[in-house]
């Protein structure tokens, strides 16, 4: 009978070689481990350095647009704005316009009553105005020194008694053209002509008929003509004589441009059926988009070039706009704007009228409706506190049912204003503005043999603005922390 036996021996090695076993496969298990382990801890790393990296150039990004911006917007977050950020601005500067129109709405209701009664004494400066404009019977061959080295100064380009003034207007309208050119700069079309006694002048033309409505931004359209000559004509009214001198002129574009063009312009003139038509050399001059006479008569405005000696520098507005629909200025979503402008030397009411200068020229453009003053012009001829020039003013008289209440920013941002303006302004009350250019426009209409040069939409619209305008600076008068600068003149 066989015995069966174990064979501890056995067991045990067969064991051992078990247990071998088993200890290699935890120690390939416990370094597969530390392997994935590891492999994962480089994936973590490599994901958080990623979005690390995309945070800081985020945030590097914003830092750049915020330079841009006022303080308080730069704070608000650190990522780049978005079209929804533009669309937040945009209606931002909506409620801003929004809340300052209805304060002026509630400032005009309650206005004092002076400030709807004819002020009669604005017919004392509407007859002198009138006498102005008188021709004298003989003109002197030498009249054209008179604007030319006797008028402008620091200030003015007229002084505020030109008995001359009429005559010099009617030598611009009568003078023989001597040579037609396309304007040197300038994105529309206008013609540089000299006249006899070696005067230049430039010409715009008319585009539009008187009663055009252009609706879309404050600049919208072509120059209008007109404006330039009822620019000048109120400058007069507000004792801010620093417009060029300027007449309607009706040109005959064969007899007195033609005969007189440079190879240049003559090559852009030509006929369509009876009409002489030219469109010039210009940044958006094209030959689909001429001008044309009615026959070979083309009305326009004649402005005088200013005197040589007369050395112009041209400096950007501080409320220029950005003309871009999705890009607001500073100055449109920066309450303290102005406290910033003063910062400047330049614009220190301490130092110098450059600042109320700009305010005058902001109730001027708000009155005509004039949008489009991203430069001003000052005369350095080692004057003393030059005055701002009102060049340019073509871009007025858009649309006589609107106000733009933004270009008066200047004035209800700064709450300053002349003295002198503001003296002239309230002589105009009640009406009597309108009243007043209409009849000054009238004479120019008369003298040029031209259909009147305003509509009474337009003239309604200036003594409405002008409302507006006591509005704001009444507005101004109650806040008491700015009362002892309303009133201010360095002059």
């Amino acid at each position: 009978m066989m015995t069966e036996y174990i064979d501890v021996d056995a067991i045990s090695r067969m064991l051992q070689s078990r247990h071998n076993v088993t200890n290699r496969n935890c120690m390939i298990g416990r370094r597969c481990a530390l392997f994935a382990l590891s492999i994962l801890l480089i994936l973590v790393l490599s994901v958080n350095i990623y979005f690390i990296r995309m945070i800081v150039e985020s945030s590097s990004s914003h830092r750049m647009y915020a330079k841009n911006l006022p303080e308080s917007k730069a704070r608000q977050g650190p990522s780049t704005p978005s079209r929804s950020d533009e669309k937040d601005l945009q209606l931002q500067l909506k409620s801003i316009v929004k809340i300052i129109g209805e304060g002026i709405k509630e400032e005009i209701r309650s206005l004092p009553s002076k400030y709807f009664k004819q002020n009669t004494s604005y017919t004392i400066v509407l007859e002198r105005l009138l006498a102005e404009l008188t021709i004298m019977p003989n003109v002197r061959e030498d009249i054209w020194n008179i604007p030319n080295n006797n008028w402008p100064d620091a200030h003015q380009l007229i002084p505020p008694a030109a008995p001359e003034l009429g005559t010099i207007l009617e030598v611009l309208r009568r003078s023989k053209i001597v040579r037609a050119d396309n304007a040197p700069l300038g994105t529309q079309l206008k013609l540089m002509l000299n006249l006899e006694n070696d005067i230049k002048a430039l010409f715009k033309p008319q585009w539009y008929s008187r009663d055009t409505i252009l609706h879309g931004p404050v600049y919208h359209g072509k120059d209008r003509h007109n404006a330039e000559v009822v620019a000048f004509h109120l400058s007069s009214l507000l004792a801010l004589r620093r417009v060029p001198l300027a007449v309607i002129r009706k040109l005959d574009l064969k007899e007195e441009i033609g005969n007189y063009a440079t190879p240049a312009l003559y090559a852009t003139m030509y006929q369509e059926g009876n009409n002489t038509c030219l469109y010039g050399i210009c940044h958006y001059c094209s030959p689909a988009d001429p001008v044309c006479g009615t026959g070979d008569v083309l009305e326009g405005t004649l402005i005088f070039w200013l005197p040589r000696y007369l050395r112009l520098v041209k400096h950007r507005h501080p409320w220029q706009r950005t003309y871009k629909r999705n890009k607001l200025a500073a100055w449109e979503i920066d309450e303290g704007y102005c406290d910033k402008v003063k910062d400047s030397k330049a614009y220190s009411p301490q130092s110098s009228s450059r600042l109320l200068d700009l305010i005058d020229t902001a109730i001027f453009d708000f009155l005509i409706d004039n949008g489009d003053r991203h430069h001003y012009e000052l005369a350095q001829n080692n004057f003393h506190n030059p005055a701002v020039l009102l060049i340019d003013n073509g871009k007025s008289l858009g649309n006589p049912d609107v106000d733009h209440l933004d270009i008066l920013a200047p004035l209800y941002q700064c709450c300053m204003i002349h003295k002198t303006t503001w003296d002239r302004l309230r002589l105009f009350s009640g009406g009597s503005l309108g009243i007043a250019l209409g009849r000054l426009l009238a004479h120019e209409a008369v003298m040029s043999d031209v259909s009147p040069l305003i509509t009474e939409a337009h003239l309604n619209a200036m003594d409405r603005r002008l409302l507006t305008v006591y509005a704001v600076i009444e507005n101004c008068l109650k806040k008491k922390k700015y009362i002892s600068n309303v009133i201010l003149d360095h002059r």
